[in-house]
């Protein structure tokens, strides 16, 4: 297999938001209130990628500093509604190249803030600085970022999803083996509508994943099969193992919250731009909350507070929260051997367990036998990966 390079991570990018439920619409944005701007083409993408990438090996006053972008067609972009940007913009644009960004890389603070680029006069400018804020629970942001959070490394982003990273050689795409279990629990928590909103409970799952990075304590999420509970887990209540369970009654209903917001989302107007041509941007009106995205925000705090109790949190296939603090059961027969995914989605490298600790043998026993569930892992030193049966193999896969 030859060598990757940067310019592979565009047709990765560019493949996997064909194929895949990743993105609400093609790669071919057209911005909402810029008529006739450039749309997000192929050889845009190339250059904003080679560029990150070559400027994430240059020096500020003998300083590497990482650094990402946010592309949009035009500004307007971010002063309409959705999901919210405070921009700080420049007086006059920055050409958009390896000098240019590596100046500002310390400015940006990435990954709080992001340098906005937009193409002007047929070329690509940076126009200022562009900070995400006032995320509701249902808001999708669907912008690129290309990010470079270390020398040599790039990864491109749907809004907060990294999509294609690029690293040694060799891309790492995102996991397309997750999509049947995450697919799954998407279409029971929207009970089959044909329209879910795209991505929000594998949003939401990622929001508790890196709020469990975040807090540094480690912690486990096992979500189960279709149709399974606690006494598909643990069998008949005084199994051994089910001891020292924290049973929630009635559950912590995480699942129905998302479907509550979801009906809410859909019954408001859709977003109109504030900007009319030839007229300065309107003043942004205050953000209305939808109903019951503080509920859902709380519960998303509270599963990531339970994961810190010694044990799993264990989830239903509806995202249920049935218990915290549990102890897993055994896997039913022995587990020869663990597959680590590699950057190529290869399943190949064994994986030993030897030197993990309980957490990462329960989550393995978890899965290993039932390919419908999957569990999300953070270990103590901020690595999170999912454990899932994939093809007969219990896999670890690092997100």
């Amino acid at each position: 297999m030859r060598p990757k390079y940067p310019s592979d991570v565009t047709a990765a990018f560019l493949e996997l938001e064909g194929q895949s439920q990743l993105a609400g619409h093609p790669i071919v944005l057209r911005p909402r209130a810029a008529a006739g701007a450039p749309v997000l083409s192929e050889a845009v993408l190339t250059q904003l990628i080679e560029t990150m990438f070559f400027a994430s090996m240059a020096t500020e006053e003998g300083r590497l500093n990482p650094v990402g972008l946010v592309f949009t067609g035009s500004l307007a972009d971010f002063e309409s509604e959705g999901p919210a940007w405070d921009l700080v913009r420049f007086g006059s644009t920055v050409p958009f190249d390896v000098e240019h960004v590596a100046n500002l890389a310390s400015a940006c603070a990435w990954p709080r803030s992001f340098l906005s680029v937009v193409p002007h006069d047929g070329s690509l400018v940076v126009a200022g600085i562009a900070t995400p804020h006032s995320r509701q629970s249902f808001d999708i942001d669907q912008l690129v970022r290309v990010v470079v959070p270390k020398p040599g490394v790039v990864a491109v982003y749907r809004g907060e999803w990294e999509v294609v990273r690029y690293e040694r050689g060799a891309l790492r795409t995102w996991m397309p083996k997750h999509r049947p279990q995450l697919d799954s629990i998407e279409r029971t928590v929207f009970r089959d509508q044909t329209t879910p909103i795209v991505r929000h409970v594998r949003n939401n799952l990622l929001r508790m994943v890196e709020a469990m990075v975040e807090l540094g304590r480690g912690g486990l999420l096992a979500i189960l099969g279709p149709g399974e509970g606690l006494q598909q887990l643990f069998g008949e209540e005084g199994n051994p193992f089910d001891t020292e369970v924290k049973r929630l009654d009635p559950a912590l209903c995480l699942g129905t919250a998302i479907l509550e917001i979801a009906d809410a989302h859909r019954s408001y107007p859709p977003d109109e731009p504030r900007q009319a041509p030839g007229k300065a941007p309107a003043a942004r009106a205050p953000d209305r909350p939808l109903p019951g995205a503080d509920r859902v925000h709380r519960l998303l705090d509270l599963i990531v507070r339970l994961t810190t109790v010694d044990g799993a949190v264990v989830m239903s296939h509806t995202l249920d929260v049935l218990a915290f603090g549990a102890k897993l059961p055994p896997p039913k027969g022995i587990i020869s051997e663990i597959f680590a995914a590699t950057p190529d989605q290869r399943m190949d490298a064994s994986w030993s367990l030897d030197a993990r600790g309980t957490r990462h043998r329960a989550a393995a026993a978890f899965v290993a036998g039932y390919p419908e569930r999957i569990a999300f892992i953070v270990s103590q030193d901020g690595l999170a990966a999912t454990f899932q049966e994939i093809e007969g193999k219990v896999v670890y896969w690092p997100l």
